[in-house]
């Protein structure tokens, strides 16, 4: 074989390899996107946290009948508005046990509950950490 059929055969055997190589690029299932991002890609990121503090939409309130939650969190953040980014207000024990005001989805249909606690405090509460009690029979009082 001559210099110059080799060369090609490399540059055909080089090609394959990129062109394989980029028909497997797609997402992959489970990564998230913050993992594996360049430096650069973060700071950009971490300047838009500050942007976070702020609900990107106000959620919808819904009247609710009487509907009583339960706290199954050892202790969960009771927040001024329905938003993860929201700031705390004050902070309930397990057991607890609150009446709903109100009950709103976020931006991510997320539920999150309106409560008063025992210190008279308005806030919200993140759905995922309660469940529902509907009978008095049920309620367990055996809070702190």
């Amino acid at each position: 074989m001559n210099s110059m059929n080799r060369r090609h055969i490399v540059k055909y055997f080089l090609l394959i390899i990129v062109f394989l190589f980029l028909s497997g690029c797609r997402p992959i299932e489970g990564l998230e996107p913050s993992e594996g991002l360049t430096e650069s890609i973060d700071a950009s990121v971490a300047e838009d946290d500050t942007q976070l503090d702020e609900p990107v939409t106000m959620p919808e309130a819904e009247e609710t009948d009487l509907l009583h939650v339960q706290i199954i969190a050892d202790v969960l953040n009771v927040r001024e508005t329905a938003s993860i980014n929201s700031t705390i207000v004050d902070k309930v024990k397990e057991n607890a046990v609150f009446q709903v005001m109100e009950e709103a989805m976020d931006a991510e249909s997320q539920v999150w509950y309106k409560i008063k606690t025992e210190q008279e405090v308005l806030g919200w509460i993140f759905g995922a950490y309660c469940i529902s009690v509907e009978d008095e029979d049920e309620l367990d009082t055996t809070d702190e």
